[in-house]
């Protein structure tokens, strides 16, 4: 998977990997971005899942029927041919926007990212299997490349800063304990066949 795409009407959204990072697009008929994010960035581990709901349309939900009965109680005695009218405009307007906010709901999906910036999407979209497709995905390029940035040793680095980006590979479950206790032990020894640390 080289690229991941979403559609949800008028928005669309794309996540393209590179080998340093992702470029996520986000657009719809009114605005879009674009934006690089560096594999160092995501926190693939932070993931939410929530509903959304589109606030306008429910808070004018709220009032018509607030209207609606306002009108069915009557409290200014209004004559009966005004309150039906109103009553039955509000209550038909109620019921359009009810239907209009539930369809409006959307499962989203958020991922961190360590500078605060959140990468959204449309969860389950356009399937759970391929949601998770995605996510595996991700996972696996970004380990890939905190693997290959931080597991390199170098003679001319300090020993705590090599080791320190050992327990961060280890926190994040980039590498597992067995995995860090030998890179631990590399580095103690300062094997000479080690290769340079990469940037």
């Amino acid at each position: 998977m080289d690229t991941f795409t979403q559609k949800r009407l008028f928005t669309t959204k794309k996540v393209t990997f590179n080998k340093d990072g992702i470029i996520y697009f986000s657009g719809d008929i009114l605005e879009s971005r674009e934006v690089f994010i560096s594999y160092d960035e995501i926190m693939t581990n932070t993931i939410t899942r929530e509903f959304n709901t589109n606030k306008l349309t429910l808070w004018i939900t709220v009032g018509f029927a607030i209207i609606f009965g306002f009108f069915l109680l009557n409290p200014f005695k209004i004559n009966v041919e005004t309150k039906l009218f109103f009553s039955y405009l509000s209550g038909v307007s109620c019921f359009i926007f009810f239907i209009i906010t539930l369809l409006s709901r959307k499962k989203m999906l958020y991922i961190a990212t360590i500078g605060g910036f959140l990468i959204d999407f449309f969860d389950l979209n356009p399937s759970r299997e391929l949601m998770d497709t995605f996510l595996e995905t991700l996972k696996k390029h970004s380990f890939k490349y905190l693997k290959d940035k931080y597991t390199f040793i170098d003679h001319d680095v300090p020993f705590e800063k090599q080791l320190d980006n050992f327990i961060y590979l280890k926190d994040k479950n980039v590498i597992t304990l067995k995995e860090y206790e030998i890179l631990k032990k590399k580095l103690k020894n300062m094997e000479p066949d080690v290769k340079g640390f990469r940037n």
